[in-house]
């Protein structure tokens, strides 16, 4: 069966979707884990399941509605498509000519980004070094609820790739500070625009041998595809920032899930990672957010120091705020395209060392252990 990736649009209701496409409402519902066929709203993304028969496509293919903004580059992007193969698919001549609302034939080996997600079940995947204590306190819930709805799992014998479901908690929440019982702090990087010292600080880092974590929107992922990869080869922590750098209270909950898939699958397919951290732009969120972003299995990540780097204010006030504020389990705001932060960052490394603090991800300091 074909699915076809759709956006819903103002004045949609599921009957109307189902009639346009062929298909029934059971099946969109049943598909996409609907839970009120009544509440679906402008901006939704939906699978919507087409018998092969009632177009002419290859069997197992996906088609996917052009959104604005969209390329070709970033379709291949998100579904891990060559462009020539999307080209060959669709015949197309001119791949410019791409527009709003257009309907891509995709292969059905494409890695979809817009699968759907149970309500309050996260699907994680365990990264090196977790424990079921360490997963269940990173997403607010406890070691036996896991195992609960897990059955047969040996808590001793969890291995990094392997899948393991958490139900959420309904209120998740926001972190601000690590393991204030660690002297460990993390250095953080936003980065959203701007390349020209990417390398510089990963030298710094480098040479100091400290890990930090990436927070990576989509434009710059898209835009700089070879410096996300350096990162990630040097064994930087990578996480997600939106996609367009929004202010996420401002744009309905629809787009808010929309910004997080489409980075989450620029993240795994440009960098070969797996993201989990999220950090809002801005630092702007509500509940309704936090619990969105819960649902798709991301914990929200703050800050407890703000460089205030963004400001230009000169490297000796980025190490003063930074060095005069600090306490263990500190999380630290940078951003990689600050001016001033290159200049700031080695004598940070240097006077925190000198304190007694060491340094890892975002993961490894709010580690409870």
């Amino acid at each position: 069966m074909i699915q076809i990736v759709y956006t819903v649009q103002p004045g949609d209701t599921l009957y109307k979707i189902a009639r346009l496409y062929g298909s029934t409402i059971q099946e969109i519902v049943n598909t996409n884990n609907i839970t009120n066929p009544d509440l679906i709203y402008p901006g939704d993304v939906l699978l919507i399941p087409v018998q092969e028969e009632d177009l002419e496509t290859p069997p197992g293919s996906i088609i996917y509605t052009v959104q604005p903004g969209d390329n070709l580059y970033i379709i291949s992007l998100l579904f891990k498509v060559p462009i020539q193969d999307i080209l060959s698919m669709n015949s197309i001549t001119n791949p410019s000519l791409i527009y709003p609302g257009m309907k891509i034939i995709l292969p059905g080996d494409a890695v979809n980004p817009f699968q759907p997600v149970e309500p309050g079940i996260v699907h994680y995947t365990v990264l090196p070094g977790d424990t079921i204590y360490k997963i269940a306190s990173r997403f607010g819930t406890n070691a036996q609820s896991i195992l609960n709805v897990n059955p047969g799992i040996d808590p001793r014998q969890i291995m990094p790739g392997m899948t393991i479901t958490i139900a959420i908690p309904e209120n998740a929440v926001a972190i601000y500070r690590g393991n204030p019982d660690k002297k460990m702090v993390a250095l953080t990087f936003d980065a959203t625009y701007g390349d020209n010292q990417t390398y510089e600080l990963l030298e710094i880092l480098r040479n100091n041998n400290v890990k930090a974590t990436f927070f990576l929107s989509g434009i710059w992922l898209i835009n700089y595809p070879e410096l996300a990869r350096a990162i990630a080869n040097e064994g930087h922590e990578i996480a997600n920032h939106s996609y367009t750098h929004p202010h996420m209270t401002l744009i309905p909950l629809p787009e808010v899930r929309n910004q997080i898939v489409r980075t989450d699958a620029l993240i795994n397919n440009v960098t070969g990672k797996n993201s989990y951290l999220f950090r809002p732009p801005y630092g702007e969120y509500n509940q309704a957010i936090l619990n969105e972003l819960a649902s798709l299995g991301y914990v929200t990540i703050m800050w407890t120091i703000d460089t205030l780097d963004w400001k230009n204010p000169g490297a000796d006030a980025i190490v003063r705020r930074v060095t005069e504020n600090i306490e263990p389990g500190a999380i630290i705001l940078m951003h990689q395209s600050a001016p001033d932060t290159p200049a700031a960052l080695q004598t940070i490394i240097t006077d925190l060392r000198n304190q007694g603090y060491d340094f890892g991800t975002v993961t490894q300091v709010i580690d409870p252990l």
